[in-house]
């Protein structure tokens, strides 16, 4: 089936892909692309809440959802092969990091062994202050 590129769907992957280090709400994306001179027409709230969906649903942005109610974040993911590693989110400035493969398949055979528990990375988001806010002191 084909798929049909609008306008503002390409306004909203070049919005992410702008901003690729971080994770936003639906409603981060709507106020940020608003205030972004570059996007002239850019999406309401209702057409990103309809996009969004089949942008993760094609792989093009992953989604990271917290526990507890808290809203679910998007971000691009960009080449980066997101489904290989682990995640960390600054709970100070937002700044999502991708864990090395390497670093996530040594933590990930650590929990595997020592409580025979299969972690899904698809789920999975380490949550903590960056290096930049633990200096600042957030």
């Amino acid at each position: 089936m084909a798929t049909y590129q609008t306008h503002q769907k390409t306004d909203l992957i070049d919005f992410l892909s702008k901003h690729a280090d971080k994770a936003f709400t639906i409603d981060d994306i709507a106020q940020g692309m608003k205030a972004d001179p570059d996007y002239d027409n850019a999406p309401g709230r209702s057409t990103i809440y309809r996009l969004i969906p089949k942008l993760v649903e094609d792989g093009t942005v992953k989604c990271f959802a917290r526990g507890g109610g808290s809203k679910a974040s998007y971000q691009i993911i960009g080449g980066q092969h997101c489904h290989h590693h682990m995640h960390m989110k600054c709970t100070g400035c937002g700044r999502l990091i991708h864990m090395s493969d390497s670093q996530s398949d040594k933590l990930l055979d650590h929990i595997r062994i020592s409580s025979n528990f299969s972690v899904d990375l698809s789920q999975t988001l380490l949550f903590g202050l960056c290096n930049g806010c633990t200096e600042k002191g957030r």
